[in-house]
């Protein structure tokens, strides 16, 4: 499998999460080449994540899964991040039937470092369906290139 998942919103704002890579050949560390782009924007980076010996409520999978699970609502924002906060997922539900879906990407390395960059969007779904679809669609990929191994 070598194409990638992509969450696609109106206009050019898309999400792409290309498939995983076990550079250390022993499934507990996957590297996950991601890109943003919006308005004009690219940002891509790479980012570290738990491997298939990650208890799921660690993992993005798990994490989104989580969201839609609990459609109705939470308070609050909602935080998974990659291994070395390359990647940042946050989600707010605003009670209303929608959820705020923000991706933030930076560049590998310290926050500190004169080289550090952010890039961020967020995805307005619909906290039924749309979330439902999007939780089965992104574990489903991610299970099945793992299960390929």
């Amino acid at each position: 499998m070598s194409e990638p998942f992509v969450l696609q919103r109106s206009g050019d704002q898309r999400w792409l999460v290309r498939p995983p890579q076990d550079p250390y050949g022993d499934g507990y560390v996957y590297t996950i080449a991601t890109e943003l782009h919006e308005l004009g924007m690219t940002a891509s980076t790479v980012a570290k994540v738990d491997g298939l010996y990650a208890p799921l409520d660690t993992t993005l999978s798990g994490f989104v899964e989580s969201l839609a699970a609990d459609w109705e609502g939470w308070s609050g924002t909602r935080t998974w991040t990659s291994l070395e906060r390359e990647l940042v997922i946050d989600a707010r539900h605003d009670g209303r039937g929608h959820v705020s879906l923000g991706v933030t990407l930076r560049a590998p390395g310290p926050d500190w470092d004169a080289t550090a960059w952010s890039a961020r969007a967020v995805f307005v779904l619909e906290a039924g369906e749309e979330l439902t679809r999007l939780a089965r669609d992104l574990t489903h990929f991610l299970h099945t290139w793992q299960q390929s191994q």
